[in-house]
């Protein structure tokens, strides 16, 4: 087993670009750095988990995992989207174990204790013995589902199991003056799939940080957005990525699409792909609106659940339908595209001869600064621990 020193990580990532190290081999591989990030990373910050889209009406469920902790989104009967820590509060069961629909409710199929889809504990059939449905030892005021603090950004589901980061909207307010002129509230989820690779969740970020790859694992996609259209932007600390002011100019009036309405001419050229840290990867066009939630599986396996929107309702206009099928279908290729590249990414991380590379000036400024945050998540962690 590879014994991480964090704070040697965190020196050799943070040195001038050029100088710098990538992270050790060990955090791509070793299981105790990925139970470490669950701790110390994943479960300090806003994750997100899933999107509305997932749950789109009131008693739909959903199972997800937050830092290795069964989470359950619900769609209330008011419409908000809720989390709470997926367990029964009587024996620990697994409350729900895959997507439900239009439930009135939540129950537990080990003993039937059900839940409101608010979380209060509604029902405890037999609790109490043969025809008694209470028991003066449980009192279900207080054995309601435990909340888990949640918030909603652009329809994507975000929760924070420490329930003390800062506001989700003071993260993205950054995000959101910059997109400013886009209105995120006319937009529809049309296509939703996923994507799962051998390897660690971080080289799937990393890989997503830089354009330098472009040429060689995306040349269809580099004819649209050339690789000297890229530019580096650090909106805030937590969100930065890549943007082009040039994506496709020559297809512009050949869309079906409509885009967000009142932009300018240079807008409509504009493409953005910033991440919100650590775990969800963003993709900003005239005309569309995708994200890519990355989940850790193991410290070798990641799976990635894509959720792309368009703007407006459908028109009622020839070829439509198939248009956007293209589209869902070129976005489904584009990211295939990446998923040889970051598995040759982990077979690397197998060799003690590889000292965490090379960061360049001109290519792979995010990429450390996705690192830095990483290694300081983890060696805060690491010092918590010792303190204990």
């Amino acid at each position: 087993m590879a014994v991480l020193d964090t704070a040697a990580a965190l020196a050799a990532v943070s040195a001038p670009l050029g100088a710098a190290r990538g992270l050790p081999n060990a955090c791509y591989t070793d299981a105790d750095c990925h139970r470490l990030e669950a701790r110390a990373l994943f479960a300090r910050n806003w994750t997100c988990v899933g999107a509305g889209a997932d749950i789109p009406e009131p008693g739909d469920a959903l199972p997800v995992e937050a830092a290795g902790a069964p989470i359950l989104l619900v769609r209330g009967r008011d419409g908000a989207v809720r989390a709470f820590h997926n367990v029964c509060r009587h024996r620990g069961a697994r409350l729900v174990t895959g997507p439900e629909k239009r439930r009135p409710a939540l129950r537990c199929p080990y003993h039937s204790w059900t839940y409101g889809l608010d979380g209060e504990l509604l029902r405890t059939p037999l609790v109490g013995g043969p025809g008694r449905d209470d028991c003066p030892a449980v009192d279900k005021s207080g054995l309601g589902l435990r909340p888990v603090r949640a918030a909603v950004w652009n329809d994507l589901v975000f929760v924070d199991l420490s329930g003390a980061a800062r506001p989700l909207a003071e993260t993205m307010a950054p995000l959101d003056a910059r997109w400013a002129d886009y209105d995120f509230s006319d937009m529809r989820h049309v296509a939703s799939w996923e994507l799962e690779l051998r390897a660690n969740w971080k080289l799937a970020v990393e890989n997503f940080l830089e354009s330098y790859h472009l040429p060689w694992v995306h040349p269809a996609l580099t004819a649209r957005s050339p690789l000297e259209e890229h530019r580096q932007v650090a909106v805030s600390e937590r969100v930065y990525g890549q943007t082009t002011d040039s994506f496709a100019p020559d297809k512009i009036d050949e869309s079906p699409f409509a885009p967000f309405p009142g932009l300018s001419p240079a807008r409509e050229l504009l493409g953005e792909y910033p991440i919100v840290f650590p775990n969800v990867l963003l993709g900003l066009q005239r005309d569309h609106f995708y994200a890519i939630i990355v989940d850790p599986l193991a410290p070798d396996l990641t799976r990635e659940r894509v959720r792309l929107y368009m703007v407006g309702e459908p028109p009622d206009r020839p070829g439509y339908d198939e248009a956007l099928a293209a589209l869902v279908a070129n976005w489904k290729e584009v990211f295939a595209e990446d998923v040889w590249a970051v598995e040759r990414l982990q077979m690397g991380r197998a060799s003690d001869a590889f000292d965490g590379g090379v960061l360049t000036p001109r290519h792979d400024a995010l990429t450390q600064r996705f690192m830095r945050s990483v290694a300081e998540c983890l060696a805060e962690g690491a010092a918590d621990g010792a303190a204990r």
